[in-house]
């Protein structure tokens, strides 16, 4: 058992209580409606999710990478928070029955193992490219055509993308007006061009909701 699969399972238990505290918290009914609604779209297939790495603060004094040949920045891993994010969002996925046929990440270890806990929860390989790491519109401009080109080839599947603030606006999700950077515990749905925007809320014990 590696130590990113005993963190699994330490973990494992945090993150159910969690998400059964979220989905039982009072939300508008309408903000649930939209919810559903995101939620249908990801079952039905064709979809590329795409999400900031999980928490990560910088300068940290005892930074770890858990997967693997990830690589670590000086003082950059998940911090805590960041694990129990990254699982979260992956027991999320799963409970709502959402499937993920194909994960993509950046190889550096605060996205590598937000990838891996998302996928955690049964979905798909998590395979790094260099195009989750570079901020070079024409590289991603390419790499979208081969997404898209994926998608049309099987429209059932949801493709998941794992990178950077400076990396997820070369990909349909930028922050919204008023925010500096795409923030992490941020789901980016985009079909067709459109992205819809779910904040999972972990840290503030409230059900998942829309961003708009």
């Amino acid at each position: 058992m590696t130590g990113l699969d005993k963190l699994l399972r330490n973990l494992g238990v945090f993150s159910v209580l969690a998400f059964g505290m979220a989905a039982s918290s009072c939300a508008h009914a309408g903000e649930e409606g939209r919810v559903a609604e995101a939620l249908a779209q990801l079952r039905a297939g064709g979809n590329i999710i795409v999400m900031r790495h999980a928490t990560s603060p910088g300068d940290q004094t005892a930074a770890v990478g858990m997967t693997e040949g990830c690589a670590l920045a000086r003082g950059r891993g998940l911090s805590a928070q960041g694990f129990f994010e990254a699982r979260f969002a992956g027991e999320w996925l799963a409970a709502n029955g959402i499937r993920i046929d194909t994960t993509y990440t950046s190889d550096l270890c605060r996205s590598y193992d937000t990838a891996r806990l998302v996928a955690a929860a049964g979905n798909g390989p998590v395979i790094p490219r260099e195009e989750m790491k570079s901020d070079d519109p024409a590289v991603a401009a390419v790499f979208k055509k081969e997404l898209e080109a994926a998608l049309a080839a099987a429209p059932g599947a949801n493709i998941l993308l794992v990178n950077h603030s400076n990396i997820t606006p070369l990909y349909w999700s930028g922050p919204l007006p008023g925010e500096e950077e795409t923030p992490s515990g941020r789901l980016h749905i985009v079909r067709d061009g459109e992205t819809i925007r779910i904040d999972l809320n972990v840290g503030a014990s409230a059900a998942p909701a829309l961003a708009d």
